[in-house]
């Protein structure tokens, strides 16, 4: 199995358009594309919007500021 090189390219009128020439010994091409993220995705909004349809917790600030120490305190005995 041969390694796999990378030949710059670029879309031109939506066909692949290589910068730079095949080598000789080539014995097959693949593509790999690389899409762009959605907005959303990249200004989090869908995880404000999932975080604010999440039903409202039953324990009080206390009992989750404990968890949370006594979780810290279990990783400084590792």
């Amino acid at each position: 199995m041969s390694e796999p090189i990378t030949i710059p390219a670029h879309i031109e009128n939506g066909s692949v358009q290589l910068d730079a020439p095949l080598p000789p010994d080539v014995e097959r091409v693949e593509v790999l594309v690389h899409l762009k993220a959605p907005a959303r995705v990249a200004t989090g909004l869908d995880l404000i919007a999932f975080l604010d349809a999440l039903p409202p917790g039953k324990r009080s600030k206390a009992e989750l500021d404990a968890q949370l120490d006594a979780e810290r305190a279990s990783w400084s005995r590792r």
